[in-house]
């Protein structure tokens, strides 16, 4: 995906060229495709391409109009065709994707941001108001930080960009810390006190006098429902909508590659990007697949649905087989890391990724997160028992009780309790009665109370405000996943645009509107796609009830890597800062590269913040008395893999030889 940035003087002095200069240098890395810089005053914007289409082939950003307005656009825009209509006066079909957008502000003002369907975040300066908006699609697919004060103000698409080149203190912000072990950071955080992000489906505005605006411009209809008369009709808007997401995603000028595990989510994607491409719907596109396995593993079920799905498709992609070696941590030294992720754990699998894709010529990763959360892939009954609860339907309460109490072999005053009445109590109370909310016993727990991260275990309120138990609790489960999403799954320098057809705007908007009932039944989760893909993916997956299990890979990963992680652990930074007792977690690290617990996704993200805290102590050494000295830690051939070796003319991470 491209990058974008920029400086505001707020006092309208002119900015210095040098520092914009040294942002769009910053940005390369970001977008190989050549960029340029928009310089006006006390504004200027600079924006690196990564070309992935025809259109954003033939346009030069920032794009300038007339009247000086000026953006810098990085997004996907997938109603190009009813945009294109509404400002046909302006527009033609060939019309690059950001000169769309940039008309359709001039249109329709602030107002445009509701009309554009996309993975997208930009930044428009308005001489006429002189203010700044900064824009961020709904569901964080692409990030956008910023960091300023009542004189100057600087944004980018990256955190290193940011950091460097407006000589910003990278002093570290718990709040995020703890966010992020419990598994999803607020979304407006970044890992730094003095840097922001804009949140998904938010809008940033200031001028020159007035204080930072920010505002969501995402609010779908909340309490609208849509009803028909029959399954069928449900099941035919449900399959169009998901054509749409899935075949707006395959406008490329390369092959579009699919990460599939054999679950119904990632192989609906490949059987209804397959059908497109038959049927000419997609000019040129071209679809191949990645699986990962591990022959090991004896817990993963995902081989058997592979098979069925490569004889339904008559091919089996790209297989990577780790053979152990799922776990490679990068190098804390090497390049600067600008922000924790689990991906720093299985750094020699995501460079193979984007090599591969490099040589094919592929700069699209389609991937089938947001399925679970949209389509709701919970055997629970609480979603309709709490609504009939909230509806005051004693009957149809006490018989859907008595089936859901049949069908889970559980008591029927226990699902009464837990499943139809706890919902229904604030979050507070509700929240006590979760036992899996739990901290990771090797957090500290001086640090959980200064924190509040036993309420950070909770998922995210529902922003939305919706009026039924079972939306709300749907809008939890979105909101949960669009945090993961938003503070970056991938490195900041990936090789490829990762987008997710679940999150298709227009389709999460009508799976929130349909009866509950239409997504779970009773014995049957995600009813409704079951019954609108039946005659599109092989059966064997339509009836899967079962996800592949990658604890027992990770366990394999973490014994092989000991050499490398204990040094790690006997000198841990995670502990020097109060987060974390490290004989809890060298414990934790035993136990689990033995295989004996399968907390695995709290103990990645631990370590992940510890390769994060090491190379910022690195690249950006502070006195002793703020944070531990650097000490020396092992280098590549130790095992580490590098953050940012070259592959062509990208930066990603290459494996030690």
């Amino acid at each position: 995906m491209s990058g974008i940035g920029g400086i505001f003087n707020r006092t309208s002095s002119p900015i210095d060229r040098q520092v914009l200069t040294a942002l769009s240098t910053a940005l390369i890395n970001r977008g190989p495709d050549g960029g340029s810089e928009v310089y006006r005053g006390s504004i200027g914007m600079v924006h690196r391409a990564f070309h992935t289409n025809e259109e954003s082939q033939r346009e030069s950003q920032p794009l300038v109009s007339p009247a000086g307005h000026v953006l810098a656009w990085d997004g996907r825009l997938d109603n190009r065709e009813e945009l294109v209509r509404c400002l046909s006066e302006s527009l033609d079909k060939s019309a690059s994707d950001a000169s769309i957008v940039l008309t359709a502000y001039l249109k329709w003002g602030h107002d445009f941001l509701n009309r554009i369907i996309g993975d997208f975040v930009l930044s428009l300066w308005d001489p006429y108001s002189q203010e700044l908006l900064l824009a961020r699609d709904p569901f964080g697919t692409r990030t956008i930080y910023y960091s300023g004060n009542s004189v100057r103000f600087v944004w980018s698409s990256t955190l290193e960009a940011l950091l460097r080149a407006g000589a910003i203190d990278p002093e570290v912000d718990d709040e995020y810390v703890a966010g992020f072990l419990a598994l999803h950071p607020a979304t407006c955080r970044s890992p730094y006190k003095n840097i922001s992000a804009v949140e998904p489906g938010h809008k940033v505005t200031l001028g020159t006098a007035a204080a930072t605006r920010k505002e969501r411009f995402w609010n779908p209809h909340r309490n609208s429902e849509i009803r028909y008369q029959t399954d069928a009709e449900y099941e035919e808007h449900f399959r169009h909508l998901f054509r749409e997401a899935v075949r707006c995603r395959l406008r490329a000028t390369g092959p579009v590659w699919l990460e599939l595990s054999g679950g119904l989510d990632s192989s609906s994607i490949a059987c209804m990007a397959d059908d497109i491409i038959d049927k000419g719907e997609a000019a040129g596109a071209c679809l191949d697949t990645v699986s990962y396995l591990e022959d090991e593993a004896t817990t993963s079920y995902d081989r058997k649905f592979l098979s069925v799905l490569a004889a339904s498709r008559g091919t089996a992609g790209h297989l990577f087989r780790g053979n152990g070696h799922w776990v490679r941590f990068v190098s804390p030294e090497a390049s600067f890391i600008s922000k924790p992720s689990t991906s720093l754990c299985v750094a020699g699998s995501h460079e193979r990724l984007c090599q591969m894709m490099l040589n094919a010529g592929a700069r699209v990763l389609l991937n089938g997160i947001g399925g679970d959360q949209v389509l709701w892939s919970i055997p629970t009954a609480s979603p309709e028992l709490a609504d009939l609860v909230f509806q005051r339907r004693p009957l149809r309460l006490h018989k859907q009780l008595q089936i859901w109490s049949q069908l889970l072999k559980r008591p029927y005053w226990q699902l009464l309790w837990r499943e139809a009445a706890c919902p229904l109590l604030p979050e507070s109370l509700s929240g006590r009665w979760q036992s899996d909310l739990a901290p990771a016993p090797w957090i500290e727990r001086d640090f959980v109370k200064k924190t509040d991260l036993q309420q950070l275990l909770l998922l995210p309120k529902d922003p939305l405000g919706y009026r039924l138990p079972s939306s709300r609790m749907q809008a939890r489960n979105i909101f949960f996943i669009i945090s993961s999403i938003a503070t970056g799954r991938y490195w900041e320098h990936a090789a490829y645009e990762k987008t997710y057809p679940f999150l298709h705007r227009p389709l999460v908007e009508f799976l929130m509107a349909i009866p509950f009932e239409q997504k779970l039944r009773p014995g049957e989760t995600r009813s409704l796609m079951r019954r609108a893909l039946k005659d599109l993916v092989p059966e064997k997956i339509l009836q899967r009830r079962s996800k592949g299990v990658v604890g027992e890979a990770f366990c394999r990963g973490l014994d092989m890597e000991w050499h490398v992680l204990r040094p790690m652990l006997m000198n841990a930074r995670v502990s020097s800062r109060g987060y974390v007792n490290q004989d809890a977690l060298i414990t934790a690290v035993n136990l689990a590269r033995h295989g004996k617990t399968y907390d695995i996704s709290t103990l990645l993200q631990t370590i992940a913040l510890e390769i994060w805290l090491r190379s910022l102590e690195h690249h950006f050494p502070r006195p002793a008395n703020v944070v531990s000295q650097t000490i020396r830690t092992a280098g590549c051939a130790d095992g580490y893999v590098s953050a940012n070796a070259p592959a062509g003319n990208m930066s990603i991470s290459a494996p030690c030889s």
